[in-house]
């Protein structure tokens, strides 16, 4: 560091990183925690067809993206943080 500009750039950055793995760590806690959920709900039903459907449904999907999922996930994301600002 050389100045107080270079030490305001080098904290935004950790403020960033920190933020976003802060951000990335819920997302994928949640996605676990709600997969689980859906998983427990599913045996609950204690319909074995419906069980090994929905097995079937989750072991077909892509692992890639496509080009349009990506822009799908954008408009939702966007979606959520104009519904943040407006609550805010």
């Amino acid at each position: 560091m050389e100045g107080p500009i270079e030490f305001i750039e080098g904290l935004a950055t950790g403020t960033q990183y920190l933020v976003g793995s802060v951000v990335g760590g819920t997302a994928g806690a949640m996605s676990k925690i709600t997969g689980a959920a859906s998983k427990g709900l599913a045996s609950i039903t204690l319909d074995k067809n419906y069980q090994n459907i929905r097995i079937q449904r989750k072991e077909i999907q892509p692992q890639t993206k496509t080009t349009t999922e990506f822009v799908s996930s954008g408009k939702n994301a966007l979606k959520v943080l104009i519904l943040l600002y407006w609550f805010i």
